[in-house]
């Protein structure tokens, strides 16, 4: 990938502001992670054979190994000893962590636990989780959480939570048991599944959390203060004892076999025929290069297990944002990430793996290959991802490349570079890259101030084509304050990235306050304040958002959200509201109301519903009604039909739309797992039907077995029928 340096000439001195911060975090630095002093350690004690995990602790080697428990509370009442003990024990053999984790419980048949599906939230249940910083650099971690029943939730964290991505999955083994007394859950990682520094004596992060989900009450180990997630990496204990590590076989083999049975009206209109199409390909080819680097290799991948996009109902003339669902580019994308938002939807993200290989309306582009090498030693981050997809209708072959660099620096921040390519041989089809810098300081605990300047080059496009944010954040548990300005230039093209809105200056200031008054039954109230201010390159003001929240969270989990906005919108081109009614040129100014209501998740019926009413949107009226209820019938299934109703009426028109994303998740076992997602979409008179049915008959090992239908307002239909299979080998 040739280079070429970035233009930054056009940034006002954004990139003067980013080397001004990193003196002034030089200056003003205070540590930001727990002393010494302060900082709790557990030992883990050598054993010479493995043990068998099976959820009952009557080896000698787990009566004979040290105690750590003293778990605190965060809420309700910081500090306060957790008001059930919790014991946990660590040993480990020469290529395995083990835990023992003791959970009492005086009220052990209350103990919830109705979850089966790996990966999802136990919102409704107990659980335990462990968080290990294996490279000790105080920001990334290795989550694994499991719940009474031993389902497991593994995760990846990045920059102290600023990403966690829980499409990271690997071989672990966790077994509970139930006994009058509480819980127990016995675990096994191996070290072949994390990232290790390769040192003969290592000493990690560790801490534990424990959730009991009836009495709404969070304690820990080591980071029980508010103002701290768990996933703060840089407020964790330490691991002592571990030397000699080994890793196992560096090499594993995931192929994959697929058949796929389709019928359409388009190929088919008398619906009698059928496309039968066998597929076999590389699901991924793991190297472990050493005890911290990791290649992986796919080639004519396939992704027809991710979950479907949800319908929705797009109201604004800015396209939506749809996260990425594919575990090649899931898995490890937090190293990737560049620009404001930290992996959600956001005004400016330079890469963004959905460009790859699905269209701008969404739909599938073979990927012929792709690698990845991702990593971190001494301080340093590297990925690196090239991709080559196929031809498609008029989308010609194309080559995307990203490579991310980033620098840990002092306790807490860092500085990074990043460089993408998106590359073609077919005549017309111009190259694009882009380029940025950007720093992320933390000190005085909770203020972090970051910046970003970035560019982007296509032939054609010499002039106006940077942009750089610069932004501060103060976030403890009493008050939250940000603010930011981000520029946009008006040829500013990243076409690997995401982007929806260009020629801007933006302006943002947020103040939250969160006092706990002692009020009966309540544990938190919320009182927030924002204003964004979009304007345009000249000048000129193009949209103004002046919110005012109130939320509520009760001691029985409880809460209730109240916002009043005050909105103004320049429309400079008419667009249309899906593809019904027109907004016209003008300048526009409205205010809206919302409540929201949403049940503590500790109940077999939560979810949430709101209502929210705009009068004088876009010179008319709107009426929202959104309503996401969630039924755990039992541990083995759950019913979360959700519906929106919306009534939109505009100079230009006026419709309803009802819009329903439903799913039905039933589990036999947490091996045999189910899903049945029906969506529908009044406007377009889409129908959509998914089901699911995946059996993991070994530890990343699976069996899909899929149907999807779905029917069009033009009366065009899709119907298929996908079985999958991958098998992995280590070598």
């Amino acid at each position: 990938m040739k280079l070429i340096p970035p233009n930054l000439k056009h940034l006002n001195g954004t990139l003067w502001h980013i080397r001004s911060l990193v003196v002034i975090a030089i200056l003003l630095f205070l540590p930001s992670h727990l002393s010494a002093q302060e900082r709790k350690s557990a030992a883990a004690s050598l054993i010479a054979n493995p043990i068998r995990v099976d959820g009952i602790f009557d080896e000698a080697v787990w009566q004979n190994a040290p105690v750590t428990g003293e778990f605190l509370q965060r809420d309700p009442h910081e500090g306060d000893p957790s008001s059930e003990r919790t014991e946990v024990k660590v040993l480990y053999s020469a290529r395995s962590l083990f835990l023992a984790i003791r959970c009492f419980d005086s009220e052990a048949s209350r103990v919830l636990a109705t979850e089966l599906r790996r990966d999802n939230d136990f919102a409704n249940d107990d659980s335990v989780s462990i968080l290990l910083d294996t490279l000790r650099d105080h920001r990334s971690a290795f989550l694994f959480r499991t719940n009474p029943l031993g389902t497991q939730y593994d995760a990846l964290v990045t920059d102290e939570g600023r990403i966690t991505d829980i499409n990271w999955d690997e071989n672990w083994k966790s077994v509970t048991t139930m006994d009058a007394l509480g819980w127990n859950v016995e675990i096994e990682i191996p070290f072949k599944s994390l990232r290790l520094s390769g040192d003969t004596e290592q000493v990690w992060g560790i801490d534990f959390e424990r959730v009991i989900r009836r009495k709404s009450e969070f304690s820990y180990w080591s980071n029980y203060r508010r103002g701290f997630d768990f996933v703060k990496v840089s407020q964790a204990g330490e691991l002592t004892g571990l030397k000699n590590l080994e890793i196992g076989k560096p090499l594993r083999i995931k192929p994959f076999a697929r058949t796929a049975v389709n019928q359409n009206s388009t190929t088919n209109p008398r619906g009698s025929d059928v496309d039968i199409l066998p597929d076999i390909g590389l699901e991924d080819v793991k190297y472990r290069m050493s005890s911290n680097f990791t290649a992986d290799f796919t080639a004519n991948t396939d992704f027809a297990e991710a979950d479907v996009d949800a319908q929705v109902l797009n109201l604004t003339r800015f396209p939506v944002f749809f996260p990425e669902k594919r575990e090649f580019f899931v898995e490890g994308s937090g190293i990737f990430d560049y620009g404001p938002g930290g992996g959600s939807a956001s005004e400016l993200k330079l890469f963004f793996s959905r460009r790859i290989g699905l269209s701008a309306a969404r739909e599938t582009i073979p990927i012929l290959a792709g690698g990845k090498l991702t990593g971190k030693s001494h301080g340093w981050t590297l990925g690196v991802l090239d991709v080559q997809t196929g031809h498609s209708g008029t989308t010609p072959q194309r080559n995307f490349s990203v490579v991310r660099l980033k620098k840990d620096l002092l306790s807490r921040s860092n500085i990074g570079f990043i460089a993408t390519n998106r590359d073609s041989a077919a005549s017309g089809d111009p190259y694009n890259r882009a380029f940025g810098l950007d720093a992320s300081f933390t000190f005085f605990e909770h203020l972090n101030v970051q910046g970003f300047a970035t560019t982007s080059y296509t032939p054609g496009k010499i002039h106006d084509h940077a942009a750089g944010r610069i932004r501060a954040t103060w976030d403890s548990d009493l008050i939250y304050w940000e603010s930011n300005h981000l520029i946009v230039q008006r040829e500013f093209n990243p076409e690997m990235g995401w982007l929806p809105r260009r020629d801007m200056k933006k302006s943002q200031f947020k103040f939250d306050v969160k006092p706990r008054p002692k009020l009966r039954g309540v544990r938190q109230l919320f009182f927030r304040s924002s204003v964004d201010y979009f304007d345009n390159q000249s000048g000129e003001l193009e949209t103004r958002n002046q919110d005012f929240t109130f939320e509520s969270l009760y001691e029985s989990g409880d809460r209730v959200f109240i916002r009043y906005s005050h909105l103004f919108d320049r429309i400079r081109k008419s667009f249309d509201i899906q593809s019904v009614v027109s907004v016209l040129p003008g300048s526009y100014t409205w205010d809206s109301a919302q409540i929201r209501f949403t049940p503590s998740s500790n109940r077999k019926f939560s979810g949430d519903i709101s209502f929210r009413r705009q009068w004088g949107f876009y010179g008319g009226q709107s009426s929202e009604i959104v309503w996401n209820p969630i039924w755990k019938v039992s541990r083995n299934l759950s019913v979360a039909p959700s519906y929106q109703f919306n009534s939109v009426s505009v100079p230009a028109g006026k419709f309803t739309s009802h819009l329903v994303n439903s799913q039905i998740n039933y589990a036999f076992t947490n091996r045999w797992l189910t899903s049945t997602t029906a969506q529908y979409n009044s406007l377009s008179r889409l129908t959509v039907m998914n089901f699911r049915l995946n059996y993991i008959y070994r530890p990343n090992d699976d069996f899909f077995l899929i149907y999807n239908e779905s029917q069009s307002i033009s009366n065009q239909w899709n119907r298929s029928i996908i079985a999958k299979v991958t098998h992995s080998w280590e070598l």
